[in-house]
């Protein structure tokens, strides 16, 4: 990985921790001031963002270590724990929002002081905004697991912070307190539905589950159109949280010296690494009619 990439990782874990930190700080007078069980949820949900940032930081610097003698495929896949890590804390915040939630909605209080909620509820919006346009950024330039599954989770801070900023005005100034509980019920349920996502990402890094079919027909369009390769199978890859690996085995003539194979497969790696930048790529040659074992999951 190029140290820009490095760099930009490193920026965006430590940029999610001071928003964080910062919403934080403001949600909690906010919530004393009025009360909403609405602004609540946002505020246990900034609070776990804080831990989940945390987790995101320390998986980030891991993740970017060298590969050693222990670790001879890197680090990367420390991204993949701390995104499992932060679906589950997600996961544990939708739950403490929706028994709070649901005891107010039992017992409806008054919101106070909804301008001042409201106010709040906009500074969190722009401040995740911009945090989400930067990660989105870095997730193009590294992509990153880590980056992206904090990314996916402030995406829905968003909406989060929407709602809330909806429902405290409309329940102070019409009397219609429930509709303050009913938002942090959806908002619960809400965070849940796309903690699954995350989760299940981060579970395919973990597994070692295959690219999507799009990205290894890639792969093979890139092999197959070098002029003197006459095979391709034995197409085998993973992500690695941040990091790509990928191996095929090429059919070349028999004929072909082993200087002229080596030269083929260094020029496939370059074109398909130019597709897979942060990729670890390896290509067995085989002469064509060879016969061998060979995957049955794919030619």
């Amino acid at each position: 990985m190029s140290n820009n990439n490095a760099r930009l990782q490193r920026l965006a874990s430590y940029a999610s921790l001071t928003v964080a930190l910062t919403l934080v700080v403001v949600k909690i007078y906010a919530w004393v001031a009025t009360g909403s069980v609405a602004l609540l949820s946002s505020l246990v949900d900034s609070f776990l963002d804080v831990m989940a940032s945390a987790i995101t930081v320390i998986a980030v610097r891991l993740a970017l270590r060298p590969a050693d003698a222990e670790h001879r495929f890197g680090h990367g896949k420390a991204e993949g724990l701390a995104a499992l890590a932060q679906g589950l804390i997600i996961a544990g915040s939708a739950g403490y929002v929706f028994f709070e939630a649901v005891n107010h909605l039992l017992e409806p209080q008054t919101v106070r002081a909804p301008e001042l909620g409201m106010g709040v509820m906009g500074l969190s919006i722009l401040f995740t905004l911009a945090l989400v346009s930067f990660q989105r950024y870095v997730i193009r330039q590294t992509s990153s697991m880590a980056i992206s599954a904090d990314a996916a989770h402030y995406r829905t801070d968003v909406i989060i912070n929407i709602g809330v900023a909806v429902a405290i005005p409309i329940a102070a100034w019409t009397g219609f307190v429930i509709i303050d509980p009913a938002v942090g019920i959806i908002i619960a349920l809400y965070i849940l539905w796309t903690t699954y996502g995350i989760a299940a990402e981060a579970l395919g890094v973990l597994l070692d589950r295959e690219l999507p079919a799009e990205q290894r027909e890639k792969i093979y369009a890139i092999a197959i159109s070098h002029e003197k390769v006459r095979g391709f199978h034995d197409l085998r890859t993973r992500f690695g949280g941040n990091h790509y690996f990928i191996q095929f085995h090429l059919e070349l003539d028999p004929e072909t010296t082993l200087l002229e194979t080596h030269l083929i497969l260094d020029e496939v790696e370059d074109a398909v690494r130019a597709e897979f930048p942060n990729s670890d790529i390896i290509v067995h040659a085989d002469p064509i009619g060879f016969e061998e074992p060979r995957d049955t999951f794919n030619e």
